[in-house]
């Protein structure tokens, strides 16, 4: 929207220019809700981004390199480790 205010002022200064109409500011209310809306979307759209790269990192990388990075037996002595130690907290609390 180009502004109302000549350029170049008359002689007078500014009595002539009479101002913004109602339409325009409606307008100008109009235009400067859209630029929100689209700020807002913008931001909600770099932080979901942001958020997926984090969990997709979490989710992706470490948890893979947990089930990949372990063979048969390794799950089998973490199963033993595991085992043992419930054993013992069960045998606390029993007596």
């Amino acid at each position: 929207m180009e502004s109302k205010v000549p350029s170049q002022l008359p002689v007078d200064g500014l009595k002539k220019w009479s101002g913004y109409t109602l339409d325009d500011l409606r307008y100008q209310r109009a235009v400067n809700h859209v630029k929100m809306e689209m700020e807002r979307e913008r931001l909600a759209s770099a932080t979901r981004q942001f958020v997926d790269r984090k969990q997709s990192a979490f989710a992706g990388g470490m948890m893979r390199k947990v089930f990949t990075g372990f063979t048969v037996i390794d799950y089998a002595l973490l199963a033993f480790q595991a085992t043992k130690q419930i054993r013992k907290i069960y045998r606390l609390f029993k007596k």
